[in-house]
């Protein structure tokens, strides 16, 4: 009789927890992803590098690869099969793609462009083509003051950050892993001392090695392994607090929502609007994923993508979800924002988000341009 009351109970306890929850429709979603891999960037090469001009003179310094190529067109593909019910076929409204001012994330936009939209029966233009060229979008690298990176137009986000990297909190990573440098600085021919130099390193080797390239000996003790670890090290102080987040990530995020409460409220222009694309590098990723408290360290891949979906419910409220596709060849994780569902009401998404969001971000920025 216990046993039958106890199952009755517990039938009823989870019909009303199923009670609770709401179906949700999709009504619009954001997606940040990293560029295809590449040749690595002259800046990054090291001395004591075993590839140097001749190795990537045919491709061109940081430019995506074949590899990159297929990776980008591959996460296409991942996006329509994760939306395809909800975006149909392509139209000029449905979807607005952004690049950064570099060769190999305008390629990526492309690529991803092609993989998401293939062409409807009536769209073909070339029999021989499963192809349908799509428009991307960016401004001038000198003039991107919302995705490049704050380094290089706001002053008070870097003089927070100088403070940040001369912090004893800083100070401790360098000398627990003072061994790890000079261990890289003696193999590689460079002076090794600061976490930046660590991410460099890394952005060369991490190159190379989705080259297929033979990496020297002496790196299998190092990479990705810690190196790895202190280039997420950095990647995390440059987000470290409330005001470099702000800065950081904080403009971009600020775009996200305004679209958000536009489409709530029926004004985003155009109505048909279902996607925003943003093509870009690792600190675009990192910088979303820091601003929204769900950033642990690393560096993400090349195609690591956030996407961030609002959704309307029965109710006609509406809520955020959020994935991460760490890595090209795995499936979205659904994200859970700290001190909120996994489902997150769009309410308490702004509050939990509103500290990150500036205000005036010339002012905050302390710059003599205008960046608003």
């Amino acid at each position: 009789m216990k046993l039958t009351l106890f199952f009755g109970f517990l039938i009823f306890f989870i019909q009303s927890l199923e009670g609770n929850k709401q179906n949700s429709t999709i009504e619009l979603v954001h997606v940040f992803f990293r560029h295809g891999s590449r040749t690595p960037e002259e800046k990054d090469l090291y001395p004591n590098d075993i590839y140097g001009y001749k190795t990537f003179a045919s491709v061109g310094y940081g430019q995506l690869t074949n590899l990159g190529k297929q990776r980008a067109y591959r996460l296409g593909k991942l996006l329509r099969r994760q939306y395809s019910d909800f975006l149909g076929a392509y139209n000029t409204d449905v979807v607005h793609a952004t690049s950064t001012d570099f060769d190999r994330t305008k390629m990526t936009a492309l690529l991803v462009l092609a993989g998401l939209f293939p062409p409807a029966e009536e769209q073909k233009w070339d029999k021989s083509l499963r192809w349908l060229p799509i428009p991307y979008h960016y401004e001038k690298h000198i003039d991107d003051f919302v995705l490049r990176r704050p380094n290089e137009y706001c002053p008070a986000y870097m003089k927070e950050l100088k403070r940040v990297l001369a912090s004893d909190e800083v100070q401790k990573v360098l000398d627990d892993n003072s061994n790890v440098f000079e261990y890289i600085s003696k193999h590689s021919g460079k002076n090794m001392t600061t976490l930046a130099d660590m991410f460099s390193i890394y952005q060369t080797l991490s190159a190379e090695d989705y080259m297929n390239l033979t990496l020297p000996k002496w790196t299998s003790r190092v990479f990705p392994g810690i190196i790895h670890h202190l280039a997420g090290k950095q990647c995390e102080f440059e987000n470290h607090n409330l005001i470099l987040k702000k800065l950081n990530g904080g403009r971009i995020l600020s775009k996200v929502i305004d679209q958000m409460v536009q489409k709530a409220n029926r004004t985003l222009y155009p109505e048909g609007r279902k996607m925003y694309l943003y093509s870009g590098h690792e600190n675009n990723v990192i910088n979303v994923l820091s601003t929204l408290n769900l950033f642990v360290p690393h560096v993400p891949k090349y195609s690591a993508a956030v996407f961030i979906e609002l959704h309307r419910l029965e109710d006609n409220s509406r809520a955020v979800k959020i994935y991460y596709a760490k890595h090209i060849s795995s499936e979205p994780r659904l994200q859970k924002l700290p001190q909120c569902e996994e489902l997150c009401p769009f309410e308490r998404f702004l509050e939990i988000t509103s500290p990150y969001i500036p205000i005036n971000y010339t002012a905050e920025c302390e710059s003599d341009a205008l960046l608003d």
